[in-house]
This record gives C-alpha cells, structure tokens and sequence, in this order.
C-alpha cells in the first residue's frame, strides 16, 4: 500500500491524466491562479518602483529649486542697498523737478508783472506827453 492510499489523499502526480494528455481542470485553474499571482506581484513591484522613482526625481527638483532659491535669496540681499538708494535717488529727483518747476514757475509770474509794470509805465508816459501836446493844441 502506498502512502497516498494509506492517508486517503492523491497526489498530483499520482494521478493519471485524462485520455486527451491534458491535465484536469484543477491543474489549467493552478496554473491560472499561478500567473494572476505572478502578475499581480509583477504588478505591485512596478508600482512600488514607480512610486520610487517619482518621489525621487521630485526630491532632485526640489534640491536643485532650493539651491536656486538660496542663490537668488542672497543676490537679493546683495542687491538690497542699491533698489533702496534707487529709490531714494528716484525721490530725490522728483523733488528737484518739482522745485525748479515752482522757481520757474515764480520767476515766470515776475517776468509777467514786471511787463505789466513797464507797460503801464510806457503808457503812463505817453498819456502824459499827450496830455501836455493837447492843451497846446
């Protein structure tokens, strides 16, 4: 008597194969099983590589974006001084602008009564010289 006999259970191998040479619809459902498994494993092994991949080349963007931060960071610190007297000269002229447009401004409104003054003058003196020819007259 044979082991498989003695405990009541077959073993695949003990087992005949059907007349067609193919093995029982147990054996095509394993082998089925087998390969759902290894592409599911397959399968979870590409994803967890992907998954790597990506975390990786976005902790390589973000070093490369914070070193580029860091530089531009300190070139603005560098450059603070000369934006803030930019600034100040900016100021500095607006104010010089608008203090010659008010002196000349002024010197204008002289210019002007000065005139008013001469013509009134001019007029003033020829009303006299008539004045004087008319009575002679």
């Amino acid at each position: 008597m044979s082991k498989a006999e003695a405990t009541g259970t077959l073993d695949p191998k003990d087992k005949p194969l059907p007349p067609n040479g193919r093995p029982g619809t147990s054996g095509t459902e394993l082998g089925l099983r087998a390969n759902r498994e290894k592409a599911s494993s397959a399968f979870q092994r590409a994803q967890r590589a992907e998954q790597a991949y990506r975390a990786k080349r976005r902790a390589t963007y973000a070093k490369n974006d914070i070193k580029a931060g860091m530089v531009y960071s300190l070139q603005v610190v560098r450059a603070g001084p000369a934006v803030f007297s930019e600034g100040v000269r900016v100021k500095r002229n607006a104010q010089k602008q608008k203090r010659e447009a008010k002196r000349r401004e002024k010197a204008a409104e002289k210019k002007r009564k000065l005139e008013e003054a001469i013509k009134k003058a001019e007029k003033a003196a020829g009303d006299e010289a008539g004045s004087a020819k008319a009575p002679a007259a």
